[in-house]
């Protein structure tokens, strides 16, 4: 088991297992997200096998067993779902140690949950990118079905799943990219990728829907793009570059 996890690159480290983990790691295995679980449960194979965790590791995520056993230092990020705040503090705070001592340059995309608006608050402030409590996500998504239900119906079948015919995702513009200060015109990701910018959120949050062909993209600004998956990947490669990508001097 630990042989196999060490070859693992890009997956999520999930932390504890209750009702939430079975639900997320089923999602995870559709949407073909490698990941593994850990939970220092003594009878982890056999829960292993009861949901289908195609990985695992019997130790408390926070420590250096669970970090190393996990391989964390090649994941993606962590998913910490533990039944209390204190378990997922001590996860998250870790994890950023953990970061800093190995040098990592890009850093891990934490999600974690919260029972109150409070502790969403402080495990946040903790360094949590995300953090979702079960109430407010309820409310949200009964809010949509509510009042847009034909929409919703619409991102459940083709944003929410991968391999999909569409796909939408947010692509951040660096400081070096040769897009800063271009005009969207010029970047002609429709006729290059198939994908169009459907909005920009600038680096004081202001949010650019619907941007037209002459608005400029800003430095460290994120393009909102949507269209199939491939073409998306197209797209943030052509962003990534400093210099002018030759295939659209031929467009």
């Amino acid at each position: 088991m630990l042989y196999e996890i060490a070859r693992l690159k890009h997956h999520f480290v999930v932390c504890y297992h209750n009702e939430f983990t079975i639900q997320v790691t089923k999602q995870l295995r559709e949407n073909h997200i490698p990941f593994v679980v850990v939970d220092p449960r003594e009878d982890m194979e056999e829960i292993a096998k009861k949901y289908h965790y195609p990985y695992f590791v019997s130790a408390e995520p926070h420590t250096e067993a669970g970090i190393l056993k996990s391989h964390l230092s090649s994941a993606k990020g962590v998913i910490t779902l533990a039944d209390n705040v204190a378990d997922n503090i001590a996860t998250i705070a870790s994890a950023r140690l953990y970061e800093q001592e190995i040098g990592r340059t890009r850093k891990y995309l934490i999600i974690a949950n919260a029972k109150s608006n409070e502790d969403e608050t402080k495990l946040l402030k903790l360094g949590a990118n995300k953090v979702v409590t079960a109430t407010t996500l309820m409310a949200q998504r009964i809010n949509a079905m509510a009042a847009r239900p034909d929409m919703e119906n619409l991102l459940q079948e083709f944003l929410y799943k991968k391999d999909t015919p569409l796909d939408m995702e947010e692509a951040k513009v660096s400081k070096t990219s040769w897009l800063v200060l271009k005009k969207i015109k010029a970047a002609r990701f429709r006729d290059v990728a198939n994908v169009t910018i459907i909005g920009i959120r600038q680096k004081d949050d202001k949010f650019i829907p619907m941007p037209k062909g002459d608005t400029i993209i800003m430095p460290e600004s994120k393009l909102l793009l949507i269209g199939t998956g491939d073409g998306i990947r197209k797209a943030k490669k052509i962003i990534r570059k400093k210099t002018k990508p030759e295939e659209l001097a031929f467009i």
